[in-house]
C-alpha cells in the first residue's frame, strides 16, 4: 500500500513565533467556480467559525485578479460583522483594538488548470501506474509517452512468445502501430512513431516531464536518449515558434529561453549525461529512481512543488494575494490531505473524505495507521467539469439515478447551460436532481481511477463529504444518499457533511495556528452528522427480512425493526442521542462479523439529522435495469431519506 508523504515535508519552518497573539484568522479558498472566505476567531477562549462569505473566482476577463473575488467575500463577512477588513486593496493586519483587521491572512487554491506532466523514456505499463500514483493527490494529469525503440523491442520480445504472431503492441493501452495496423517494426514506421510523438508533446505542452527507465533493459540507454533527443527537438521548434510569434507581435506561451523542468527517475548512472544531453533545453533534477511504490514520495514533492511555481504562482493577480498571506498560498487538496490525516490519527479511526468541486473531484482514504490514499480527479467536477462527466460516464450511467426520464438532449442543453454558467444555482427540483445524478458519477469515476492503482477499498469508519453540492443541499438526506450510492460502504460508517466548506481549509490553517484548526473543526466543521450508517452485506434477498435492528435508548426505551431487503430505512435518532445498538442478521447476511453472526455494539452510536440509517439495498448496489422499475425504487428509496 502506497502511503504518500505528508504535505507539507519539504516546504520549510514554519513562523510560528506570534502564535500566542493570534486572535483572529481570515482563510480564503479559491476554487475554480466559488471562492469562499471564513473568519475564525475567539469566542470564551474556544476558535470559532465567526462568519463566511462566498463570491464567484476572478481569475478570467474581464476582472482577472482572483484578490477581486476574495475582496468580494470579504464584502459579506464586513457586512455580516460591522467590521472592516480590507483597505485601499489591501488586508488590514494586525487585528485593531476597535476590532477591525486581522491576525492572519491564509490561502489556498483549487483554482487553474492541472499541471500537465509527460512520463518519456522505457514507460512499461507498472511504471505509467506509479507515476500516476505519484502525482495522485495533487491537481496533476500524467501523459505516458514510450521512446520508440522501447516500444519496438517490447514488441519484439512480446511476439516471439507466441509462435505465428507478428508483434503488433507492447501491453494493453498502447497502439499496435502508429496507423492502427499489424506491420512489423521498420525504420519507416520507427520514424513514423517518432513524428507522432513530436506532434504529441507539442500539443501536450507538458509543464513538466518524468524520466524513467531502468538500466537492465533490453534496450539500455536507447529510450532516455530518445526522451532528450524529443525534449530538444521539441525545444527547437518552439523557439521558431516564439521568433514567428515576436515578428508578428503575437504573445507566445513559452518563451524561448524557457526550460522545461525534467524529474529524472531513471537508472542514476546515466543521469550525468541526460544532463549534458538536455542542458539549456531543461533543468534536470535528479529523485529516487522509480520502481517500487516506496520511491514515489521525493516525486510527490518534487510535484507539488513545481504546481505551485507553474499553476499557482502564475494565477493572475498572485503577487498581490501573496503579499497579503501569512504563509505561502497552497493548493486546495494539500490543505485537505493534511486535515483528513490528523482526524484519522486524532480520533483512531479510518476516514473517508470526499470533495466535489466545479473542476475537480478530490476523494482521500485514511487508515488509522497511517496508510493514506488520495486520489484528485481534475477536469471532472459539476460546473465547468460537467461535460468531461457526460463524456467519460456516459448519458445511460447518469440518467440511471434519475426518477424521471430525461431525454440526451436535454441532458446535454442542461450540461451546456451548466457550463456556461457554474456559478448559478438550480432553481428547480429536476435542475437539482440532475445536478446530484452528474455529482454521483463523478464520484464513481473518481473511485474507480483510485481502484486501478491496485487499492483495496476498505471500509471507512468515518465518511466526510465536503463541497458545494453537499453543502447546499435542501435536504440532509439528499446527501446520505448520494455518499451511500458512490462510495457503497459496507458495515457500521457514521456520515459527517461539512456544510461550512471550511474542512479544506484548516489543514492550511493548523500549519500556523493548530489550536485554531483542532478547535475550529471540532466546534463548527464535523458538526453536522447526519447519523450512523448499518450496511449489511452478502446474499441479501429483495423482499425478505435482511436484518433486524434493536435500538436501547439510555432511559431503557427499546426500538426493534425488522428492515426487508432492497430498502433503506431511518429509524429516528436525533442529534445528541445515543443508544446501544444490537444487530441481527439473515443467515446469508454479514453486517462484519461473518454471515449470521449476531453483533452488539460496545459502545452507544450517535444521532445525527437524519437518523440510523439501515441500508439493505445490498452490495454491490444493482439498479433494475426497466426504466419503470428503477423510477419507483428509486423514489422509494427518496422517501425512505425524506428526500
Amino acid at each position: 500500500m502506497y502511503t504518500q508523504p505528508s504535505p507539507e515535508e519539504g516546504q520549510g519552518p514554519v513562523q510560528r513565533s506570534n502564535l500566542a497573539i493570534v486572535n483572529s484568522l481570515l482563510v480564503a479558498d479559491c476554487g475554480a467556480v466559488c471562492t469562499k472566505v471564513s473568519l475564525f476567531g475567539l469566542v470564551e477562549g474556544q476558535y470559532r467559525l465567526m462568519a463566511r462569505g462566498e463570491a464567484p473566482t476572478t481569475i478570467v476577463p474581464p476582472q482577472e485578479d482572483i484578490t477581486e473575488g476574495i475582496i468580494q467575500a470579504i464584502r459579506v463577512i464586513e457586512f455580516i460583522t460591522g467590521r472592516r477588513f480590507v483597505s485601499d486593496g489591501h488586508i488590514l493586519s494586525p487585528e485593531q483594538p476597535t476590532g477591525d483587521g486581522v491576525d492572519i491572512f491564509i490561502a489556498t487554491v483549487s483554482a487553474g488548470e492541472p499541471i500537465r506532466m509527460a512520463v518519456l523514456g522505457a514507460v512499461t505499463s507498472e511504471l505509467e501506474t506509479l507515476a500516476a500514483q505519484a502525482v495522485s493527490g495533487l491537481y496533476a494529469e500524467t501523459y505516458a509517452i514510450p521512446s520508440p525503440s522501447f516500444l519496438a523491442t517490447k514488441t519484439s520480445l512480446s511476439a516471439s512468445k507466441v509462435p505465428g504472431m507478428v508483434a503488433v503492441g507492447a501491453w494493453e493501452g498502447l497502439p499496435s502501430t502508429p496507423n492502427g495496423t499489424s506491420e512489423p517494426w521498420t525504420k519507416e514506421r520507427t520514424a513514423m512513431e517518432w513524428e507522432q510523438q513530436l506532434i504529441r508533446i507539442k500539443e501536450l505542452q507538458p509543464h513538466a516531464v518524468l524520466m524513467v527507465g531502468q538500466a537492465d533493459g533490453p534496450t539500455g540507454s536507447a529510450p532516455l536518449q530518445e526522451a532528450c533527443q524529443l525534449l530538444i527537438n521539441t525545444s527547437g521548434q518552439q523557439n521558431e515558434q516564439y521568433g514567428a510569434n515576436s515578428s508578428s507581435g503575437g504573445v507566445p506561451q513559452y518563451t524561448a529561453t524557457h526550460q522545461i523542468p525534467v524529474l529524472y527517475a531513471a537508472a542514476p548512472q546515466y543521469v550525468q549525461a541526460v544532463q549534458r544531453m538536455l542542458h539549456g533545453v531543461a533543468h534536470v533534477t535528479p529523485v529516487n529512481t522509480l520502481a517500487t511504490q516506496e520511491q514515489l514520495g521525493s516525486i510527490n514533492v518534487a510535484m507539488g512543488t513545481l504546481h505551485e511555481r507553474n499553476i499557482i504562482q502564475r494565477l493572475p493577480g498572485y503577487k498581490r494575494l501573496n503579499t497579503w498571506s501569512s504563509t505561502k498560498t497552497v493548493a486546495t487538496a494539500t490543505s485537505l490531505s493534511s486535515l483528513v490525516r490528523f482526524l484519522a490519527q486524532h480520533y483512531s479511526m479510518s476516514v473517508t473524505a470526499v470533495d466535489v468541486g466545479g473542476m475537480t473531484t478530490t476523494v482521500m482514504v485514511t487508515r488509522e495507521n497511517g496508510e493514506f490514499t488520495p486520489k484528485v480527479n481534475p477536469g471532472l467536477g459539476i460546473g465547468q467539469g460537467m461535460g468531461s462527466i457526460l463524456q467519460q460516464a456516459g448519458f445511460k450511467r447518469i440518467a440511471r439515478w434519475l426518477p424521471f426520464t430525461v431525454t440526451e438532449d436535454e441532458m446535454r442543453q442542461f450540461v451546456l447551460d451548466h457550463m456556461l454558467n457554474p456559478h448559478i444555482a438550480p432553481t428547480t427540483p429536476r435542475e437539482l436532481q440532475l445536478c446530484q445524478a452528474f455529482a454521483r458519477e463523478a464520484i464513481i469515476l473518481t473511485v474507480q481511477a483510485a481502484q486501478k492503482n491496485d487499492f483495496e477499498w476498505l471500509n471507512a469508519d468515518l465518511i466526510l463529504a465536503t463541497g458545494g453540492i453537499f453543502a447546499h443541499a435542501p435536504r440532509f438526506g439528499q446527501v446520505a444518499a448520494m455518499l451511500l450510492d458512490t462510495l457503497q460502504p459496507r458495515g457500521v460508517t457514521s456520515l459527517v457533511l461539512d456544510r461550512a466548506m471550511v474542512i479544506s481549509q484548516l489543514g492550511a490553517v493548523a500549519t500556523v495556528a493548530p489550536i485554531a484548526a483542532v478547535q475550529v473543526n471540532e466546534n463548527d466543521a464535523v458538526t453536522y452528522r447526519l447519523g450512523t450508517c448499518l450496511i449489511p452485506f452478502g446474499t441479501i434477498q429483495p423482499g425478505q427480512p435482511a436484518v433486524r435492528v434493536g435500538l436501547e435508548h439510555r432511559n431503557g426505551r427499546k426500538i426493534e425493526v425488522t428492515v426487508m431487503g432492497g430498502t433503506i430505512e431511518v429509524i429516528p435518532l436525533q442529534m445528541n442521542e445515543q443508544a446501544l445498538l444490537t444487530i441481527s442478521p439473515a443467515p446469508t447476511v454479514d453486517v462484519g462479523l461473518g454471515p449470521g453472526e449476531r453483533a452488539r455494539a460496545a459502545e452507544e452510536i450517535d444521532g445525527g439529522l437524519v437518523g440510523l440509517i439501515v441500508d439493505a439495498r445490498g452490495r454491490p448496489l444493482v439498479l433494475p435495469d426497466a426504466e419503470e422499475e428503477r423510477q419507483a425504487r428509486l423514489l422509494q428509496w427518496h422517501q425512505a431519506l425524506s428526500m
